[in-house]
């Protein structure tokens, strides 16, 4: 995956907060704790490409991408056990929800990489790579064979479930509908407007509708005109 990571963690940590975690969290935005996980899933679910860094600077790109311990669900499954064991010792619940939230968005990050990248599954223990799709390299820069491929509608979806529950769509249409049906000119406004917008449209479409119809009538004129010529 290429831009859904953040989001598919976003959406991980609200089901978390409402499933496993519900006793302990209020997932209210004005809730501390529910900001601290929220923060540790989004990021922990674009730590893995975290080794890009090295990848790019220090490596020069020789390895692949992939191959380094951050992309290996065995050190994200041990980090999560860890902190779980940790959390339970010090009573510390709030790094225990934080720190396996974080390694939850982990391992969705490379869930979601399998889906078109290859993965390595049993690493450290075994190198074998797992994928369920293959882009085809056409062209020269990987990025636009990913755009192109049909899975990338799948990040799309991602994304776009995302913004409509982070931006509260639902909710912030009905408050505008009561706005809208509390305020008589905030609705004599919007009427004007929607007017004004649609005689603007019906300008546009007739005078497309006649620049259509006048290349029609030109092209006709043009070629009875050559048609005439030819007989002469």
């Amino acid at each position: 995956m290429l831009l859904a990571h953040a989001p598919a963690g976003y959406l991980l940590t609200r089901i978390l907060s409402r499933t496993i975690y519900r006793d302990a969290v209020d997932p209210k935005r004005s809730d501390r704790l529910y900001q601290i996980m929220m923060a540790a899933g989004v990021i922990g679910s674009i730590a893995p490409d975290f080794d890009f860094i090295y990848h790019i600077f220090i490596d020069s790109a020789r390895t692949p991408h992939h191959s380094y311990f951050t992309h290996f669900p065995f050190f994200w499954f041990s980090a999560m056990v860890l902190s779980i064991v940790i959390g339970r010792v010090t009573g510390k619940k709030t790094f225990a929800i934080a720190a396996v939230t974080a390694c939850a968005g982990a391992i969705l990050h490379l869930v979601c990489d399998t889906l078109t990248g290859v993965v390595y599954w049993l690493a450290p223990f075994n190198m074998h790579g797992f994928n369920v799709f293959t882009v085809s390299d056409v062209h020269v820069w990987w990025v636009t064979n990913y755009i192109e491929h049909w899975t990338f509608l799948v990040e799309i979806a991602i994304i776009f479930t995302a913004m409509v529950i982070f931006l509260r769509v639902r909710e912030t249409v009905g408050h505008l509908l009561e706005i809208f049906r509390q305020s008589a000119a905030l609705r004599a406004i919007i009427i004007r407007l929607a007017i004004c917008i649609a005689g603007i449209s019906m300008i546009v479409l007739v005078g497309s509708l006649r620049f259509n119809i006048d290349n029609r009538i030109l092209k006709i004129v043009l070629s009875l005109k050559d048609r005439v010529l030819s007989f002469l």
